[in-house]
């Protein structure tokens, strides 16, 4: 899994998906983490932001995981524009 190169049909913004128990995946995440970071300027910042996938226990009635980001198998990776 990882950063995902290719056509998809998901939102512009998906990076890809990450396993939070694969070392590579955890590798490739803060590469995204370190180029958001790099990227931001004091006229255009953007954000990285994770959404639970997969859970262990469940949804909450929202559609959530429940018990959060930490009941995740998998993480969806998204980078949006921050508008401030």
């Amino acid at each position: 899994m990882g950063i995902f190169i290719g056509k998809h049909n998901r939102s512009p913004s998906w990076i890809g998906r990450f396993d939070p128990q694969n070392q590579d995946d955890m590798q490739q995440y803060e590469m995204v983490k370190a180029i958001v970071r790099a990227c931001n300027s004091r006229n255009r910042k953007f954000r990285v932001e994770k959404k639970g996938r997969k859970p262990l226990n469940g949804f909450t009635y929202f559609g959530d995981p429940k018990g959060g980001i930490k009941n995740a198998r998998l993480w969806d990776v998204y980078v949006y524009r921050r508008h401030a």
